[in-house]
């Protein structure tokens, strides 16, 4: 009997050690897939957030063409972190879209399409940040980079540990040249981002034109469309006062549209 119990003492322990991979796993990402309750337990939440940055400035890239981009999971008290990462043809589609590619040195490894931590990454002032790239594939299209991050206490075990899924954010890929995509400079740019309630929105215009902007969440779906009117050629600022208040922590695109061209800057509310 006593060595019946040691027996079954000895499968709980392996078990439960090994079902907390500290090696990634992929397939995580979908809303159905369960996240990373089954092995670290419990369910999403807001403690832990997970965003994403282009070096580029954009979330639209041409067909065929590689975009570097750089997930951050973040938790106030936890001491490292893992993540997977993959790119789908729609945010409840588990079609794997483009190609997935490692940065050297930055603590991810390829599963199958999608991308996991090597091992738990340690947190630097509060989060892990992990550079990958995704290249385009050649046919144009909306495609949805998806996260899941899970930031941990590294005590080996399933207690304690603090996981959330990332919004999903567009990646539009498009080989259109009929509007001037402007690229993100020093004299066009939204600070502070992240998002506060005293953030500005600075852009210069080429000519005299009349001026809109728009507010888009990571689906597409526009949240605030405003007509500024006629400007004049120049530099510009925009106070983006009471639009702190109505977003929810998330990745968001604003853009400014004049009749010849289009300035779209990805900025996030946390």
């Amino acid at each position: 009997m006593k060595f019946s119990l040691l027996l079954c003492t000895l499968f709980a322990c392996t078990f439960f050690n090994s079902y907390a991979d500290p090696n990634g796993k992929a397939g995580r990402l979908l809303s159905n897939s369960g996240g990373c309750g089954d092995c670290h337990g419990g369910s999403p939440t807001s403690l832990t957030t997970i965003t994403m940055t282009s070096k580029t400035g954009s979330f639209t890239v041409k067909p065929g063409t590689k975009l570097e981009l750089t997930a951050a999971v973040a938790h106030p008290s936890k001491s490292a972190a893992g993540i997977n990462i993959g790119v789908k043809s729609a945010p409840n589609a588990n079609t794997n879209i483009g190609t997935l590619d490692v940065v050297t040195g930055q603590g991810l490894k390829k599963s199958s399409a999608e991308l996991v931590q090597s091992a738990p990454k340690n947190m630097t002032n509060g989060k892990s940040e992990f550079t990958f790239t995704w290249t385009a594939p050649t046919q144009e299209g909306v495609y949805y980079l998806m996260a899941t991050g899970n930031a941990v206490n590294r005590d080996g075990g399933q207690s304690g540990d603090a996981w959330n899924y990332m919004q999903p954010i567009q990646l539009t890929v498009t080989s259109a040249t009929d509007i001037q995509e402007q690229s993100i400079s020093t004299s066009t740019r939204l600070y502070p981002n992240p998002l506060l309630e005293n953030s500005i929105l600075e852009y210069e215009l080429s000519e005299t034109s009349s001026v809109t902007y728009s507010i888009v969440n990571t689906l597409g779906t526009q949240l605030m469309y405003q007509n500024i009117g006629m400007q004049e050629q120049g530099k510009h600022s925009l106070g983006l006062w009471g639009i702190y208040s109505m977003l929810t922590p998330g990745h968001y695109v604003i853009t400014i549209q004049t009749r010849q061209s289009r300035m779209a800057i990805p900025f996030i509310k946390q």
